[in-house]
């Protein structure tokens, strides 16, 4: 388990699981302009987030506050470490 509030930003990335994000805004019932809306975000950045780019832990939260969901159930972290060094390996 990765321990957020004590990584620096760098080394993690909070992205959406697979499709849980959309399917828990369909489920709710709303539109993705309506979800953007009410966290505050546009829905080009939502459809990014749906779509797996990733997002801040706030921004996180707030989505999965107004979908009335946990944010474990809708977002994992990545630690961005192992892919970094996975990239330096793969160059030899």
């Amino acid at each position: 388990m990765l321990y957020i509030d004590t990584m620096p930003k760098k080394y993690y990335r909070i992205v959406s699981k697979g499709d849980a994000l959309r399917r828990a805004r369909i489920i709710a019932g709303l539109t993705g302009q309506e979800l953007a809306d009410a966290v505050g975000i546009s829905r080009p950045m939502l459809s990014s987030i749906e779509n797996g780019a990733g997002t801040s832990v706030k921004t996180a939260h707030r989505i999965a506050e107004a979908l009335e969901q946990t944010f474990e159930n809708l977002f994992a972290i990545e630690d961005t470490r192992s892919c970094r060094l996975q990239d330096d390996t793969s160059q030899d």
